[in-house]
């Protein structure tokens, strides 16, 4: 017995045994295969808005979302009206159907600079749909945000107007004229007139010169009635298949009180604000009873 089991040891040493190993396994032919290539940026502003259209290449579609705000602010003086709207349109109703990195933000911002180029069509469109059926909540706050968002934009300065080139250099204490055509520009005239009395006036104390502040244009200001009257049209409307903001959608009702006062506050200098905060004073005094402590704490600010 103990030679058949020393026997039976030995042929279990004797047979070799076989592990699993990666160093086996043979690797895929992969010459064929085709190369990942990054999508193309589109080049114009009309195929951006095919591009985002369409709906079966998500590539395509994150392509011309990311170059859609820099082709909206360049090309803005060769994208005609209609296409405007069109475009506002497309990018409202643009749904993030393949988990597209930075969605939200690339959409909201190629909203506001279609609105902000295009304020009149692009405004009229937004306050119109805004109480149309057929949006859900996140759509309509997505109104708002993007109208407040291009009120404040289009309300700031578009930059500080260039100086003419200074026609005066001092020499020994004296202001002496320069030739305009030597500086390779024209002098504003109050400059020269200005001059000229300086040079001839006594000044037995002269303390430091006051610079005027140049007047700005405000490009808020001609369209301040177009995103701010529209609004208030239908807050008081209570219909199930859009919007019952003094009911069940108090949540959208405190955006909207939200974005009037950001709207309100853009147009101060402009002609129609007087009219526009004796308006938003008798929407907000007929909300002063509400219910919603969100509503209310729009209000109070």
């Amino acid at each position: 017995m103990a030679s058949l089991s020393v026997n039976t040891e030995e042929k279990e040493k004797a047979v070799p045994v076989e592990y699993d190993s990666d160093d086996d396994l043979e690797p895929y032919d992969m010459s064929h295969d085709a190369k990942v290539t990054k999508e193309k940026p589109p080049v114009y502003i009309g195929d951006c808005l095919d591009g985002l259209m369409s709906r079966e290449n998500p590539a395509r579609i994150a392509a011309c979302l990311e170059a859609a705000e820099r082709l909206i602010r360049d090309e803005r003086k060769l994208v005609e009206k209609q296409v405007a709207t069109e475009l506002a349109k497309v990018l409202l109703h643009l749904q993030d159907e393949y988990s597209i990195e930075n969605f939200s933000r690339l959409r909201h911002r190629a909203l506001i600079a279609t609105t902000v180029n295009f304020p009149h069509q692009v405004a009229l469109y937004l306050t119109r749909e805004f109480y149309e059926p057929n949006y859900n909540i996140r759509q309509r706050l997505d109104m708002l945000e993007v109208l407040a968002s291009a009120a404040q934009e289009l309300s700031k300065p578009a930059g500080e107007p260039s100086s003419p080139p200074s026609c005066a250099r001092r020499r020994g204490g004296e202001a002496c004229e320069v030739s305009c055509s030597a500086l390779g520009g024209t002098a504003d005239w109050r400059e020269l007139v200005q001059q000229r009395i300086d040079k001839n006036t006594r000044h037995f104390a002269q303390g430091r010169a006051k610079r005027e502040t140049p007047a700005l244009h405000s490009r808020f200001a001609e369209v301040a009635g177009v995103f701010f009257y529209p609004l208030l049209t239908f807050y008081d409307r209570r219909d199930s298949r859009t919007l019952d903001l003094l009911g069940d959608d108090s949540l959208v009702l405190s955006r909207l009180v939200y974005t009037l006062g950001v709207v309100m506050h853009a147009s101060l200098h402009a002609p129609i604000a007087q009219q526009m905060a004796v308006d938003f004073m008798q929407f907000i005094w007929a909300l002063r009873f509400h219910t919603q402590p969100y509503v209310n704490a729009h209000i109070n600010t």
